[in-house]
């Protein structure tokens, strides 16, 4: 399956039409049409940004043996790598604990 009808089919999923995924990540709306119904080829930011907006790995929009959403693990590594500038040491301390599961 080719990355377009992936974008699509997760488009279809949540309910996100080409104006909210144009909002979400950052591409114009005719753009985003071009993208998608193969009149422009996409490099890799663009397809990070549909990844991104979607909630799915740029690998599993470029290949074929990924699952569609991302796992926990990955979810919240990417939470904390778009925010751990905001982070304290001791928020970071504490996530860091959560996923090794050392929380009491």
């Amino acid at each position: 399956m080719k990355w377009q009808d992936k974008v699509k089919q997760l488009m279809a999923d949540k309910g996100i039409n080409q104006k909210k995924l144009s909002q979400l990540s950052g591409i114009t709306e005719a753009s985003v049409s071009r993208y998608l119904n193969g009149e422009r080829s996409a490099r890799l930011d663009i397809i990070i940004n549909f990844a991104k907006a979607l909630n799915v790995t740029t690998e599993y929009l470029l290949n074929d043996d990924v699952e569609t959403e991302l796992k926990p693990y990955t979810e919240i590594a990417t939470a904390i790598a778009r925010n751990g500038s905001s982070l304290t040491a001791e928020q970071k301390n504490k996530l860091i604990a959560l996923i090794l599961g050392s929380v009491e």
